[in-house]
């Protein structure tokens, strides 16, 4: 039998070894959006002002940002840290990680002038927001494994 385990990240399962579990992975969870309408260049800045944030001071700044992508982020934000609330990690959770990547283009288009064809591109985005459990001083963010 192998060494592997299922663990749930609230939208797909993700297989991962034994030596992560032991590892890093304990202290880390991982939420994704997949196929998000929004383009990954608008919502990249959301992203980067929550990205080494601890989670409450995240929570805080998306709720009160009226953009389209911070209420996406919000929601991707709150699973992994539902997710991080199942492996009973819960003291000093920050943002490691929080990225938007590029997801398939829906291809559209209208009648443009002298019979030609304007593209329109609705692009879509992949937002994966993971949490992990560490020491944030002065600024600086440690988390357990001694980085």
């Amino acid at each position: 039998m192998s060494q592997n385990k299922v663990v749930d990240t609230g939208v797909r399962s993700v297989y991962i070894s034994r030596s992560e579990i032991d590892g890093a992975a304990a202290t880390r969870a991982v939420a994704h959006h997949k196929y998000a309408k929004i383009s990954p260049k608008k919502a990249m800045p959301v992203l980067n002002m929550v990205r080494g944030k601890k989670v409450g001071d995240a929570i805080n700044f998306l709720t009160f940002d009226p953009t389209k992508a911070s209420k996406m982020i919000l929601k991707t934000l709150n699973s992994a840290v539902a997710n991080a609330r199942q492996k009973n990690v819960t003291d000093n959770l920050y943002v490691e990680k929080a990225v938007a990547d590029t997801a398939p283009t829906a291809k559209r288009g209208r009648p443009g002038s002298r019979s030609h064809y304007n593209k329109i591109l609705k692009r879509s985005s992949h937002i994966t927001v993971i949490v992990n459990a560490g020491v944030i001083s002065a600024g600086v963010i440690n988390s357990k494994e001694g980085k």
